[in-house]
């Protein structure tokens, strides 16, 4: 497996793991503030590993920003919900330049919702091939 991919399937586990633990404490901002750094993370794995799979695969990749690549990789049927990824990329910039409680509840609702899923699907994807 490619390293980009590797570090991926990881970093979901590890976002995997911290979503658990704010299940178990939904109070806590700093649990929830980790998720959500758990999940800049992985978003920008996925990214680059979806790029680099691509690549790997002999893709001509002129992608070099996220939303080029997911619409690529849609394309490809490396995912499934094009929407979705281009969501992610708006929670992820919401959460790297403009930061409040209202807006970190809403990012790990989103997160636990509507984004582990996906993230999970590609690392199993990775996994499988």
């Amino acid at each position: 497996m490619l390293q980009k991919c590797e570090n991926f399937c990881r970093a979901v586990v590890r976002l995997s793991e911290a979503l658990a633990e704010y299940a178990g404490t939904p109070g806590s901002t700093v649990i929830r503030d980790g998720v959500i750094q758990r999940f800049e993370f992985t978003f920008e794995l996925a990214w680059k590993s979806l790029r680099e799979y691509m690549e790997d695969q002999g893709a001509a990749m002129d992608a070099v920003f996220s939303k080029q690549v997911f619409k690529a990789a849609y394309a490809a049927g490396l995912i499934h919900d094009e929407q979705v990824w281009l969501d992610m990329l708006a929670s992820r910039n919401v959460t790297s330049h403009v930061y409040d409680d209202t807006q970190a509840a809403q990012v790990v609702s989103a997160i636990r919702d509507r984004y582990i899923s996906p993230l999970t699907e590609l690392a199993q994807f990775y996994q499988a091939d």
